[in-house]
């Protein structure tokens, strides 16, 4: 519930961002949202314990550790996305809300994912931008923590609970293998030795946490209700609500949520709660959709032409492996049946759909499918199996794979620190991308801000505080 809740609170932040409501507003509704869901969970038919201290503790600290390396709070380095989400922030922190930019004649708006931001600029507004920087360091940690712990219970010890965390954070395809056999060296980004991508969980948690814990969160939620330990409405409602910190991780959750309608219908177990909760949830989230949708015709939806033989090298070693082992090792156990084939249709389709830049779709939107892949490869390991060939072949994938999370971390160890941002969205990107700011002549009439500042930035030159080298993401040397 305090998962459902801090999802609420961004949907109202969102709100007084636009300038819809006033700070008072702001936080009565803020209480209420948290008063009425108090009120819901106690009449929930919940099943089994939830995650203790000292489980939330361990998943707080190692998520802490994984934030960290990834350079939030500035701590060791960061990847060049940081140099766009740390302006973002900086943006959110330091101008009044609303405000729109002035960029020449235009006036733009911020219309982007936004969710992941919102408290921590709230947070700076009080007490400046570095404690900012430092609460959207805490928030990611709590949240991970929290999905940690709920996925802890899906595992019956607490050596199935510590081997599951580690195969989730190794989890990753064989890059290394792609990568030698396009003649690339290690020292790239591992990952793009073809189009399209599936990313590392790691690769995720220090490029695009909003994405990642999004994702992360509707396969945890999902797998929760399937084990019979939470309700469908509660699981269902999260996924309007997080599309507003990845829309893509929430287009990722939605064949999952097809699944569990349709075997609620199946087994007649659909309520009226079951119907009534998601619908106001959609309804309440109903704003931030129109906000994220605005402008979107500009960043555009395609298929995907992938040549064929890149198709099946790709998909044999990102994933192929993981889902033989489990459907030769477990077609009838907990990850078997129609779950397997959910997973394993979503990661055979994401290549082939392209939204907004390169390879994005595939990249975010396969983030839910890829989690339950891994915590299926980690139950696989926790449990006996006839023939052993198959836990062997999903264990010696894992090893290699682990190659591309290592790399992240090595770079976060011996690149320097992530320095200060000193410019604004706009100064960092000059015009804006299509996906984060739409011309305010194309924001519908009800979703426009109300009394909306004009803020025309003065950046200097030089956008941050010290060296910032950006990771070789391609063959030729460019960098991201």
């Amino acid at each position: 519930m305090i998962l459902i809740g801090g999802l609420l609170i961004d949907q109202i932040l969102l709100w007084r961002f636009l300038g819809w409501i006033s700070d008072l507003g702001a936080l009565a509704l803020s209480l209420g949202a948290c008063g009425g869901l108090i009120r819901v969970a106690a009449h929930l038919p919940m099943s089994g314990r939830g995650p203790g201290l000292r489980v939330l503790g361990g998943g707080f600290a190692v998520a802490l550790a994984v934030f960290m390396l990834g350079g939030e709070g500035r701590f060791f380095y960061a990847t060049a996305d940081w140099q766009v989400r740390g302006a973002v922030l900086r943006d959110l922190t330091l101008y009044p809300w609303p405000y729109l930019y002035a960029d020449g004649d235009a006036r733009l708006l911020l219309r982007a994912p936004i969710g992941i931001y919102l408290a921590p600029a709230l947070v700076g507004k009080l007490a400046g931008l570095r404690a900012a920087e430092i609460a959207l360091l805490l928030q990611n940690s709590a949240m991970l923590a929290i999905l940690f712990g709920l996925g802890a219970t899906l595992f019956g010890s607490a050596r199935a609970r510590w081997r599951a965390v580690v195969v989730f954070l190794a989890f990753s395809g064989m890059d290394a293998v792609g990568q030698l056999l396009a003649a690339q060296p290690l020292t790239m980004n591992a990952e793009r030795w073809v189009m399209p991508v599936f990313s590392a969980h790691i690769t995720q948690a220090f490029w695009v946490p909003q994405h990642a814990l999004a994702g992360w969160s509707a396969a945890i939620l999902f797998l929760l209700w399937r084990e019979g330990k939470l309700p469908p409405e509660l699981w269902l409602s999260a996924v309007p609500l997080l599309a507003l910190w990845s829309p893509l991780a929430a287009m990722g959750a939605m064949p999952f949520a097809a699944l569990t309608i349709w075997e609620a219908a199946r087994r007649r177990e659909v309520t009226r709660h079951a119907i009534g909760w998601p619908a106001l949830a959609s309804l309440i989230a109903a704003p931030g959709l129109a906000y994220l949708a605005t402008g979107s015709a500009e960043v555009g939806s395609r298929p995907l032409a992938v040549p064929f033989n890149h198709y099946v090298l790709f998909e044999l070693l990102e994933v192929g492996p993981y889902l033989l082992a489990l459907a030769f090792a477990g077609w009838r156990g907990r990850f078997g049946g129609r779950l397997l084939v959910t997973f394993t249709a979503i990661l055979l389709a994401m290549p082939f759909v392209q939204i907004g830049q390169l390879g994005d779709f595939a990249m975010r939107a396969s983030i839910p499918a890829l989690a339950v892949l891994a915590i299926g490869v980690a139950d696989l390991l926790d449990r006996p199996v006839a023939d052993r060939l198959w836990p062997r072949l999903a264990m010696g994938a894992l090893a290699i794979g682990a190659i591309t999370p290592a790399f992240e971390i090595w770079r976060a160890l011996v690149l320097p620190r992530a320095p200060a941002i000193l410019c604004s969205y706009l100064g960092v990107v000059p015009g804006g991308y299509n996906t984060y700011v739409a011309a305010v002549e194309r924001v519908p009439v009800f979703l426009a801000p109300n009394r909306a500042t004009s803020i025309r930035p003065r950046d200097p030159a030089t956008c941050w505080d010290g060296p910032w080298p950006g990771p070789i993401l391609f063959a030729d040397g460019g960098n991201g």
